[in-house]
């Protein structure tokens, strides 16, 4: 399994010479690329370019050069799945003054503590302090700073075999409910909505000053950098609401002596919203992909398998009686046998009865209310 670690580091002359360098050779690729297409009409292939390129003086190692260009033919890819839908799309042609410099494999050194990344024959190495040789890294620019994103494999520890599972309801209101098929507990997500509705305000605010501006004007260009200094700070508060959120989670899950978690599948959900604007917009905002790829990388930190199963009527069907009732509300009542639950919660028991092979919860009769864990800046893992 492979982490992440960032690194900041200060604006320099060198690491702007790198960056245009790498912005130098990605330009000529997109300039190739047009050029061969234009005149003989077909695409170069990824080989033939290499081999181009190597006749070309750049101040950057072999295969970072090589990485710049397997980045031009990711996006060509993209635009070769997207134009068999779209005839209007087009391929890569931006020539960017600065671009991301990677290194990989033999452009990387470690040794005493410290990664060398190796620039090209004559040139210095750049220099980092690291505990261990990452496989890959990338340098990048944002917000005034420069950033070394360092990609290391990390051992993950053997899968637990407690033969306990835990079922998750995943929701745009609380984006995690679950159940261990005794206790339900609700990981409350108000905090989460209230940044997602204060971002959506702050954009269509400033959007609509944009509006009335001359496009590229100097004022225009002062609102454009306003508006993306916000939206990447809120972005940025919106993950670290949901990376605690998980990690509550996941602690909470190891505490329980649980070995499996088990979520509901939520794929083509968008498709199917049909409801009022204000309503299509919070599902199309809700980023379960998201939470669910946080689950899943914490969980096999942790040790922990997990499980996606189908989560169709979980929420209309009573876990106790079986009858099926579309809740109105954020309580689920049962007419038949007078069943009175949490909605999302009653989705997560009946996901667990799924995996643990009950038809009916065999603790519907004296389950107690659902726990509540408030979210708040300082929440964190259990204890």
């Amino acid at each position: 399994m492979y982490r992440t670690k960032k690194v900041k580091v200060d604006k320099t002359p060198e690491r702007d010479n790198l960056a245009h360098e790498a912005g130098r050779c990605y330009s000529k690729v997109v300039s190739l690329m047009r050029k061969v297409k234009k005149k003989k009409g077909f695409w170069l292939s990824q080989g033939a370019v290499q081999k181009y390129m190597r006749l070309r003086g750049y101040n950057l190692h072999s295969q970072t050069i090589q990485s710049i260009i397997q980045a031009y033919f990711d996006s060509l890819k993209s635009y070769f799945r997207v134009v068999k839908s779209n005839p209007d799309a087009k391929p890569p042609k931006r020539t960017p003054y600065y671009f991301k410099v990677r290194w990989i494999q033999h452009g990387i050194s470690f040794k005493d503590g410290l990664v060398r990344l190796s620039n090209g024959k004559g040139n210095a190495p750049s220099v980092l302090k690291s505990d261990v040789k990452p496989a890959y890294v990338e340098m990048y620019f944002q917000r005034g700073c420069y950033y070394f994103s360092m990609v290391y494999e990390v051992q993950t520890p053997p899968k637990r075999k407690t033969g306990k599972a835990i079922a998750i309801d995943m929701g745009e209101i609380h984006p995690i409910v679950s159940h261990d098929g005794e206790e339900t507990i609700i990981y409350n997500g108000r905090e989460v909505r209230a940044i997602k509705q204060y971002l959506n305000k702050v954009k269509a605010d400033i959007q609509s000053k944009m509006d009335r501006c001359k496009q590229r004007s100097n004022r225009w260009y002062r609102l454009k950098r306003i508006k993306t200094k916000i939206l990447a700070k809120l972005n940025a508060q919106l993950k670290d609401a949901e990376h605690k959120i998980t990690s509550r989670f996941i602690s909470d899950c190891i505490k329980a002596k649980a070995d499996t978690i088990v979520i509901g599948k939520l794929k083509g959900i968008r498709n199917r919203a049909k409801f009022s604007k204000k309503s299509n917009q919070k599902v199309h905002q809700w980023a379960f992909a998201r939470l669910q790829s946080m689950i899943c990388y914490k969980a096999a930190m942790a040790g922990l398998k997990v499980k996606f199963v189908s989560e169709a009527y979980t929420s209309q069907t009573c876990p106790q009686c079986g009858n099926r009732k579309k809740p109105t509300n954020r309580n689920y009542h049962c007419n038949p046998c007078g069943f009175e639950y949490h909605r999302d919660g009653v989705g997560a028991i009946n996901l667990w009865n799924k995996v643990s092979g009950f038809i009916l919860s065999p603790v519907v009769g004296a389950m107690a209310s659902p726990i509540g864990v408030r979210f708040n800046p300082h929440l964190c893992k259990h204890g």
